[in-house]
């Protein structure tokens, strides 16, 4: 099951998760947690999905489906990341992939709530964390202050430190 924004580009969000997960073999499960309103060049706003109404979607297809894994996108909000890791924690057994974008489209007031509930919610819950450089090194080690950059190594301990086992970059 994949919970991610819906990306009329087709660059990513659900319709990349979806095409991975069919590449792969795998039956997609997806459930929105945001619109974008994006070209192919950039994101300029996104509309999140109710909180209630992404765990209902999420609920009602684990009725009757049983999951293999997870992957995390954008979840729309700090409500979004929260609704998300109720279901999560429900399946424990379940491995997860999550992915943090960049987010430097988000509104200002935003993006620090977000990050905040993603670390406290959704880090500790995954196997797998995947970003890229400077988004991972800004979330990860927020107080790096190194001229040089840091290394793979250091943002899988970082992310280790909440409970992440690995991080692709």
């Amino acid at each position: 099951m994949s919970f991610n924004a819906a990306d009329p580009s087709g660059a990513g969000g659900l319709a990349g998760d979806i095409s991975t997960l069919a590449a792969m073999g795998a039956h997609a499960l997806p459930v929105t947690t945001s619109i974008l309103l994006r070209d192919t060049a950039e994101i300029f706003d996104h509309h999140a999905i109710d909180a209630d109404v992404v765990a209902e979607q999420a609920r009602n297809v684990l009725e009757d489906i049983t999951v293999a894994g997870w992957k995390v996108g954008f979840l729309g909000s700090a409500e979004g990341v929260s609704a998300v890791a109720e279901i999560l924690s429900d399946y424990p057994d379940v491995p997860l992939v999550s992915y943090l974008p960049n987010l430097g489209w988000l509104d200002e007031d935003q993006v620090q709530p977000y990050l905040e509930a993603f670390r406290e919610l959704i880090l500790p819950a995954t196997e797998v964390l995947v970003g890229n450089h400077k988004t991972l090194t800004d979330f990860l080690l927020p107080d790096w202050d190194s001229e040089r950059p840091a290394s793979a190594r250091e943002l899988a301990v970082a992310a280790g430190e909440h409970g992440t086992r690995f991080v692709l970059v």
